[in-house]
């Protein structure tokens, strides 16, 4: 059993759920969260901005990889966002 087998099937749980959520629900949170992530000075930002990369990055395992810039994009927004969080933790 791969890693990335185990990571998808534990993450799985979250995945149907938000398969199950009204469309426009993403579209008010997703946005909600990266403007409360950078508005909020802190520690309440950087929470934001951690949960934003984490929805973030459930999401894109929930779609296959279709080329080696897309995987890139696949991790490099994730961090980026979690390094814009740790950034307004310690700045």
């Amino acid at each position: 059993m791969s890693s990335k087998s185990a990571i998808r099937r534990q993450s799985a749980v979250f995945l149907v759920y938000m398969h199950q959520l009204p469309r426009w629900v993403p579209l008010i949170v997703l946005p909600a969260l990266l403007i409360a992530g950078l508005a909020v000075p802190g520690v309440g930002g950087a929470i934001a901005l951690v949960l934003l990369a984490l929805v973030i990055w459930f999401m894109f395992l929930a779609s296959p990889a279709r080329s080696a810039s897309h995987r890139l994009i696949r991790y490099l927004v994730p961090l980026a966002l979690i390094a814009v969080a740790v950034a307004k933790v310690l700045g």
